[in-house]
């Protein structure tokens, strides 16, 4: 690992424990380690019935959010192509809330509004590829882009006609959760954002080597001896996958895939995949948001998604001001 990952997981280990710490009830550090120590039946409740897995939940999603985007962005070339901007997490958050609207509730994570979640990514998926991908010039980067920004249009609107359609009950818990927030995160969101992330980040980060030769392209990585046509569909359904499990679990969070590669890459000052470190971005900016929703307003509790967004936002415009100049748009 280099010097600047390691930097990054600094950062991100002096996150959690301030995670852990802070909140209407700040521990200090004395404190923190007894209550840890102390372990979930002897004081230890608010560590590690409340905290404990809220930062954990938030470590899983915020890696697989950043591993997403950075695989995206490597595969097609473009950095406007992580999974927020061309549709996967709109039809991903679409297939969520038919998911949960139809258990009759939104109260709770159940293991069909993550089946839910997943096909309605990767069928947003499926979809875009298919309208950007010709036989006589394969995928065009900018054509998706378009395509899946339509598609994020066309899947938003389908989550509106289901609100819309909803109990008021149901339907105001849908757009709390619609807004990305890690508020009511228990054990059973924690497990399986950790059961999901981890195989298919490590599979994900075993192509590491696959997905630096294609970000070449096609032809010279095949005469590096890469499988393109094999490799290729694997990558992005792993990377549909870790994006649609993150949006299932604590609603979308804006702008955590789209930023976490670009600001790996510019941090390692290379034009090659960053995977690692995109991950540790993500974990980051997730803690960092999830930190600030509890901090900045307790008593609005603001949800995570705003604080992605606000980080998430500026950066977008500074991309395409500088596309514009550089005559790349």
């Amino acid at each position: 690992m280099r010097g600047t990952d390691l930097a990054l997981s600094a950062l991100v280990i002096g996150l959690i424990l301030l995670s852990l710490a802070a909140g209407r009830s700040f521990l200090p550090p004395a404190a923190l380690w007894q209550a840890l120590s102390a372990g979930p039946s002897d004081g230890g409740l608010l560590i590690w019935g409340l905290r404990l897995p809220r930062v954990l939940t938030a470590l899983a999603v915020g890696a697989a959010l950043g591993l997403s985007g950075a695989v995206f962005q490597s595969l097609l070339r473009n950095p406007l192509a992580s999974p927020d901007l061309i549709g996967i997490t709109q039809g991903a958050a679409l297939g969520a809330v038919a998911a949960l609207l139809a258990g009759g509730t939104t109260a709770g994570l159940r293991f069909d509004t993550v089946a839910g979640a997943w096909a309605g990514g990767l069928a947003a998926t499926a979809l875009i590829f298919a309208l950007s991908t010709s036989r006589r010039s394969g995928t065009e980067p900018r054509r998706m882009v378009l395509y899946g920004i339509g598609c994020g249009v066309t899947s938003a609107a389908g989550v509106e006609m289901l609100i819309l359609r909803a109990g008021d009950g149901a339907a105001g818990q849908a757009m709390v959760w619609l807004a990305g927030s890690l508020n009511g995160v228990g054990w059973p969101e924690a497990a399986l954002a950790m059961g999901a992330a981890l195989p298919l980040g490590v599979a994900v980060l075993l192509g590491h080597r696959a997905l630096d030769r294609m970000e070449l392209g096609d032809d010279l990585a095949r005469a590096l001896g890469i499988r393109v046509a094999v490799l290729r569909p694997l990558l992005i359904v792993a990377a549909a996958l870790l994006a649609s499990g993150a949006v299932a679990i604590t609603g979308p969070l804006a702008f955590v895939a789209f930023v976490a590669g670009p600001m790996a890459r510019g941090l390692h000052r290379r034009g090659g995949p960053e995977l690692i470190g995109a991950a540790l971005i993500g974990a980051a900016l997730v803690l960092g948001a999830d930190l600030a929703a509890r901090l900045v307003a307790p008593a609005a509790v603001l949800p995570a998604g705003l604080y992605t967004a606000v980080i998430g936002a500026p950066w977008l415009i500074g991309l395409l001001l500088g596309r514009i100049r550089r005559g790349t748009l």
